[in-house]
């Protein structure tokens, strides 16, 4: 993968995870990754063959890259990586509460 494209996908990781827990839905984000992965490049063909209907919610392009993301299988594994650790994060500062 070369870099411009591999710096696309680490800012789109990095917008996913952010959404996802703004969203309060990191855990369950994070178990259906791990669920489904060997699935993520049947998914990324599915968001392509919808992008029509899609594109009425999101732009094209957003559409592609996410498919793009799910497509590789090793972009998928970081998006766990990064979610697992705000998991981590979350019970850090959550223990430090109590």
């Amino acid at each position: 993968m070369s870099e411009p494209v591999q710096g696309q996908s680490e800012r789109l990781a990095e917008q996913v995870v952010q959404r996802v827990d703004r969203w309060r839905l990191t855990l369950p984000t994070l178990l259906f990754l791990e669920a489904t992965k060997p699935f993520s490049f049947i998914a990324s063909q599915g968001l392509l063959l919808c992008q029509p209907l899609l594109g009425l919610l999101v732009s094209d392009s957003q559409i592609s890259a996410l498919a793009d993301l799910l497509g590789d299988r090793a972009n998928v594994e970081r998006l766990i990586a990064r979610l697992d650790r705000e998991v981590a994060a979350q019970e850090r500062s959550r223990s430090r509460e109590d």
